[in-house]
């Protein structure tokens, strides 16, 4: 289970007329606001939305239950462990998200919920982050 950020260029044409201004590699820029504030914020907002049962068990919302996939211009958050039946692993996370199974009849689908949540932040950073290079460029 997984999600993953990729730009829609229909709708970054603010950014688009940026990077015809900035001279040099704007993806270096963009892929350093992706690779690091991208990711935290995706997690972040996935995490706020990720249910978490009654149960006497560890939590993938109380942990660190993600790892990142970084590639250019984009990055996949999965969850950690693998399988649902491995000891520590937090691929059950699929089972809420999904609706699967007896005790989720339901999709929450909370990992695209979040990842949606998180594209707004996400592009203002990066809007700020090529403005920020703008200013340094023309002095």
């Amino acid at each position: 289970m997984s999600v993953r950020f990729q730009f829609d260029y229909r709708e970054v044409n603010a950014l688009l007329e940026k990077f015809k201004r900035l001279p040099g590699n704007v993806e270096k820029t963009i892929n350093s606001v992706l690779h690091s504030f991208g990711v935290k914020e995706v997690v972040k907002h996935i995490t706020q939305d990720m249910p978490m049962s009654r149960g006497d068990k560890r939590h993938a919302k109380l942990s660190d239950w993600s790892k990142s996939e970084n590639g250019n211009l984009e990055f996949t958050i999965k969850a950690k462990g693998g399988a649902a039946n491995k000891p520590g692993s937090f691929g059950y996370l699929v089972f809420p998200n999904e609706g699967r199974g007896p005790s989720n009849p339901l999709e929450q689908r909370f990992m695209e919920s979040g990842l949606y949540k998180a594209t707004s932040p996400v592009l203002e950073e990066i809007n700020k982050e090529v403005d920020k290079r703008i200013r340094e460029e023309l002095q």
